[in-house]
This record gives C-alpha cells, sequence and structure tokens, in this order.
C-alpha cells in the first residue's frame, strides 16, 4: 500500500504514467509470487475509457427569472458536472422533488404526482429517516436515481448537498471541478444515458433557487439536518446551460 499510494504513483488516475508503473508494480509483485494470468492477453487486458472535460471559458449557467438572466459564476455558485454525457445546451423550468428518491419497497416516491417532462430537478441529497441505509444508497446512485428520473420526463438534474452532512467544504469541492472524469466506453455502462444537464449547486447560494416559490432553502435545510419528509414543489426559475466538453479515448491495461 506504501508503494502505490506514494505520490510517485500521481494517484493512478486512468491514462497517467503514475498508473502504469503501479500496474507494472502489482504484475511484478504477482510473478513473484508464482501466479499465472488467466486473461487472454497475458497480465495486462485492454480497456477503454472516454475522458470529459468541462472548457470553463466557453461555459455558462444562467436562472431565468421573469424573462430576466442572473448569471451564475461557475465553481462559486455551481459546478458542471462531467460524470454525465452534457448536451451543448439545455433550457428548462426547474422543480423541487426532495430528495428525488423512489423506493417501491417503501412505498416511497419524490416524483409521484409532479409535472416533470422536459423539467431539470432540484434535488436536495440525503433521504428520510424511515429509509433502511442499504435501500438509500442504492436508489441514491447515480444509475438508480435515473431510471426514475427519466420515466417521469426529467432532462437533468440540479444538487443541492445538505449542509448538515458535507464532509467536504465548499471551497475544496469546487477546486476540482475541472477535473476529468473517465467512464466506461459502451453504451452498455451508461447509466445516465439521455440526461442533458448535471449541476451541483453551492448550499451557500442556494436560496436563488427558491426566491419566489413560496419557501426558502433554510427551511429545507432544516428538515433535511433531521431527515425528515421535504415539500415539492416547482419553482418559479428556469436553467439556461452552456457547456463545451473535451472528449478523449483513453486505453487502460487492467
Amino acid at each position: 500500500m506504501s508503494v502505490l499510494a506514494d505520490d510517485k504513483m500521481e494517484g493512478r488516475e486512468t491514462g497517467s504514467s503514475g498508473l502504469r508503473n503501479a500496474e507494472a508494480y502489482v504484475v511484478d509483485q504477482l510473478k513473484n509470487s508464482g501466479l499465472e494470468p488467466a486473461g487472454t492477453n497475458g497480465f495486462y487486458q485492454p480497456v477503454k475509457f472516454e475522458s470529459r472535460q468541462i472548457v470553463e471559458k466557453d461555459s455558462s449557467l444562467a436562472l431565468v427569472r421573469d424573462g430576466k438572466k442572473e448569471v451564475l459564476t461557475l465553481g462559486d455558485d455551481a459546478i458542471l458536472s462531467t460524470r454525465v454525457d452534457l448536451a451543448a445546451s439545455v433550457a428548462a423550468p426547474l422543480v423541487f422533488v426532495g430528495y428525488g428518491l423512489t423506493i417501491p419497497e417503501m412505498n416511497y416516491d419524490d416524483l409521484a404526482g409532479l409535472d416533470l417532462k422536459g423539467k431539470v430537478a432540484v434535488v436536495m441529497s440525503g433521504s428520510p429517516a424511515e429509509i433502511p441505509a442499504p435501500l438509500a444508497s442504492h436508489y441514491q446512485s447515480a444509475g438508480e436515481r435515473w431510471k426514475a428520473m427519466q420515466k417521469a420526463g426529467v432532462v437533468g438534474t440540479i444538487t443541492l448537498p445538505n449542509p448538515a452532512s458535507m464532509d467536504i467544504p465548499w471551497s475544496r469541492i469546487s477546486l476540482n471541478r475541472a477535473h476529468p472524469s473517465m467512464s466506461l466506453v459502451g453504451s452498455e455502462f451508461d447509466e445516465t444515458r439521455g440526461q442533458k444537464l448535471a449541476v451541483t449547486f453551492n448550499p451557500e447560494k442556494a436560496e436563488r433557487l427558491f426566491a419566489g416559490s413560496g419557501h426558502n432553502f433554510a427551511e429545507i435545510a432544516d428538515l433535511a439536518k433531521d431527515r425528515k419528509h421535504l415539500p415539492r414543489f416547482p419553482l418559479t426559475v428556469s436553467i439556461d446551460a452552456k457547456t463545451k466538453v473535451e472528449k478523449k479515448t483513453l486505453s487502460r491495461r487492467t
């Protein structure tokens, strides 16, 4: 572990020389232990990844209220996530959907009764207290959450971190916003296919989303702190997103 975690391994980032050095080290250890490869290409099996990196200077986010744009500052107000295949342009109304969970086993559905077709769902991270942790974790995964969202007609999501359970401060989260994300090449691996927008919103700035809705973020945060049920309602603003993403295909030996 001390070798693989060494700074010389560069975090073993996909496609990096540090990763190749880490792979070679592991292979040497396997050979020294007398193990033989089980794959078709020796110890190394080729795997292709797509790297996605946001080009912030050519991307933008704005809230639209009463026909007027309120420009958001990327990094300070919100972050665009390249964990989904972002569309070049998205303009859609916002709806607050509470925790945004659909859990059939518990007869729980935050999306029920809402008009979400063509909308962007605003989600508070977390889950209500009565949902067992394993179920909550499963249905909060990107793939499971998007299944229900897509079925309801949602085109994108804005996630609000719960201030009461943020392990990492926004300032540190923001520093990593331009870091490339990696996904396996192949439609069968794309759990969020069809999702056009994914944004994480700074909770300190979240009141901008709720203005004029009859609710405020402080009210929502207080309920979420105790894992209570959250109200669900349309917001009075729309999102206008323009994104440019640099994509590369990388080969990794694993």
